[in-house]
């Protein structure tokens, strides 16, 4: 009989779900980032925008205004592209944690059988 099971403990979510809890960790981290670089994609757009009210040479506003217009699409692009992969890979994480667990409770074990193991897992880390 396990510590567990002797203590009458529930066991939290992210010992029983190692390889979920740090994939929703690191979508964390993503979406920090994608916030990032779409707060300074909206920064360029707000510059490529004021760049009109500037006195400058023709050539050079046009030019200044394509490159801040350019870079936003670019921040903008990456910061989604990396937003959706990482909400991907998170719901799929938990999704096959899931399965796992209903495959486990189909065949008779428990997820609490298995919990000494993840949290030495965890502990490793």
């Amino acid at each position: 009989m396990s510590d567990y099971e002797r203590n009458d403990r529930r066991i939290p979510w992210r010992e029983a779900n190692p390889e979920a809890y740090a994939e929703l960790k690191r979508t964390w981290g993503v979406i920090g980032h994608s916030s990032v670089l779409m707060v300074l994609s909206l920064s360029l757009i707000g510059t490529s925008l004021t760049l009109g009210y500037l006195h400058w040479p023709g050539w050079l506003e046009t030019s200044a205004g394509l490159g801040a217009g350019g870079a936003a699409v670019g921040c903008g692009a990456v910061g989604l592209w990396r937003l959706v992969g990482a909400l991907f890979r998170s719901v799929r994480a938990v999704l096959r944690t899931r399965r796992r667990g209903a495959e486990g409770k189909g065949q008779g074990e428990t997820v609490e059988g298995s919990v000494p193991e993840a949290a030495t897992a965890v502990g490793s880390s």
